[in-house]
């Protein structure tokens, strides 16, 4: 048995290793060999008629798709880095944005450039919820926008957020005083200039105007990042008091919500591939070494992914708490034989497996809970805790009905009532075999939290996007955070491993015995 342990070992290091070297040799192959993944380039809108067409999922540019690029692939995506990164690697040829955004990108990455060409001009505002207490507010940020364009802030931080100079691009959080309250503003955070994290604090021009006007009065702003195309229905649904970052006012926005005057306005661009792209001719250590610095070690990057493993844990450990809780119930309540019972457990069984977990979220936040005030993160709990229950209620039934029946009739036959016997004799042995089961369903729980981050929550997987929006690489956030859940998931899954076999007296003596040889 010990020879077969290490043979098992062995071949799980030789494994791991060939992985590790399929990615070093994915970027060698990149470097060595840069026009397998050039792309056309174009220099005018004509040369894109049919070209491979990005858009942002929740975007304002649905319209001028249409209208310029019909004949046109459109693929849709969660953010503007993923299609810079998308055309880096030859899988887009252009995405449509705003020209504040494009030279943010263009600056960041080599690949990438905008044509000159624009489709329009655009003005962005700050979304407002169509109610009483929303009204007010933004009848005072009107009144704030005047009064700074007329003193001449509106062109100083024009100047400091659409500008070169790093250092100036800082938001003064101090004098917020919040005598008036709290005033929660919903961003993407991962949209430079205008909203984007920078040393762990989320900073842009729209931030620091928001701040700027909370300070002028009274209110204490705290904000809110969440997937772009949530930032609406949180603001419709009355989870924030309002919303911006790079929010385009449009007339069929105007029907959900009110917008403030315009705060900006920007030409809308065509970002292409740079004809003259080349690679930096780094060697692959150097490079491999730059990026770590430059996504971890650099503005104290790797304080967001511990923050986002914290977020995660707790999640999924409140979850799979009150998650086995509640499935334990529902499994008691399907043992009192009542026909009702079993009928209502088996449509709330049906009702949850048969509904997608992003899907639950959202209603649990937008509608169930939408002016409760709960935080996002025990909303999650919440969802995720009723998800698990459901599977968890189905897999401790087929464990107890597997235990023969002539193990309650012995227990019966020894005097012992049935609550004695249920938990002395049946549930301990229905528990050594659903165990296995259970534990893949807590290690998914732990996967499936990784899409809270439509809900406002910044977890693991939203750390690393906006990481990913600041460096605009792919590669180390995304294998840093999928090698990051392969560890939790181990963790997890050993400790339930070591409960089971303390649960299991056959498991348990087997171990023993291996410890001894």
């Amino acid at each position: 048995m010990k020879k077969n342990t290490k043979k098992v070992d062995i071949i799980i290091i030789v494994v791991m290793l060939l992985i590790v070297a399929a990615f070093l040799c994915s970027i060698v192959g990149k470097k060595g060999n840069e026009e397998s993944t050039r792309v056309k380039t174009y220099t005018s809108f004509e040369d894109l008629k049919e070209a491979r067409i990005g858009v942002m999922t929740g975007s304002s540019f649905d319209e001028l798709i249409q209208a310029y690029f019909s004949e046109g692939n459109i693929s849709y995506y969660n953010s503007e880095q993923d299609m810079a990164l998308a055309i880096s690697t030859g899988k887009l040829d252009a995405f449509i944005t705003d020209e504040s955004i494009a030279k943010e990108l263009k600056a960041a990455n080599a690949d990438i450039t905008y044509l000159p060409e624009s489709l329009g001009t655009t003005p962005y505002g700050i979304a407002f919820a169509k109610n009483e207490k929303s009204d007010r507010i933004r009848m005072q940020f009107d009144e704030f926008l005047q009064e700074i364009k007329a003193d001449g802030t509106y062109e100083e931080l024009q100047e400091i957020w659409f500008g070169e100079d790093e250092a100036k691009k800082t938001v003064d959080m101090t004098n917020l005083t919040g005598e008036n309250g709290t005033l929660k503003f919903a961003i993407d955070g991962i949209t430079a200039p205008f909203s984007y994290a920078k040393n762990g604090i989320m900073v842009g021009y729209d931030v620091d105007m928001v701040v700027r006007f909370c300070r002028k009065y009274g209110y204490k702003p705290e904000m809110m990042t969440m997937d772009f195309a949530a930032i609406i229905p949180g603001i419709v649904s009355g989870k924030y008091d309002f919303g911006g970052g790079c929010m385009t006012i449009t007339e069929e926005r105007k029907e959900s919500v009110n917008f403030s005057n315009s705060n900006y306005e920007s030409d809308i661009v065509l970002v292409v591939k740079r004809e003259d792209s080349t690679e930096n001719g780094k060697g692959l250590f150097a490079g491999i070494a730059e990026s770590f610095e430059k996504n971890f070690i650099r503005e104290n990057r790797w304080r967001l992914i511990v923050q986002g493993i914290g977020t995660t844990l707790m999640i999924t450990l409140l979850s799979a708490i009150f998650g086995t809780i509640f499935a334990f119930g529902i499994c008691m309540f399907r043992r009192t034989g009542s026909r009702l019972a079993i009928k209502l457990s088996d449509i709330y069984v049906r009702l949850l497996q048969g509904t997608p977990m992003v899907v639950l979220l959202m209603i649990l936040y937008y509608v169930v809970f939408g002016n409760s005030g709960l935080d996002a993160v025990f909303v999650a709990v919440v969802g995720f805790s009723l998800n698990l229950a459901a599977y968890v209620s189905e897999i401790m039934r087929s464990g107890i009905e597997s235990i023969e029946g002539g193990q309650r009739e012995a227990a019966l036959a020894l005097g012992f009532t049935e609550n004695q016997a249920f938990f002395k004799f049946i549930f301990p042995q229905a528990a050594q075999r659903f165990l296995p089961v259970y534990k893949g369903e807590i290690v998914s729980l732990l996967k499936g939290t990784s899409i809270v981050g439509y809900i406002a929550i910044q977890d693991l997987t939203k750390m690393g996007d906006i990481i990913r929006s600041r460096t605009y690489e792919a590669f180390f956030p995304l294998i840093v955070t999928a090698v990051i859940y392969f560890i939790l998931a181990w963790i997890l899954s050993f400790v339930l491993s070591r409960v089971e076999i303390r649960i299991n007296p056959k498991r348990r003596k087997k171990d023993i015995v291996q410890k001894a040889q």
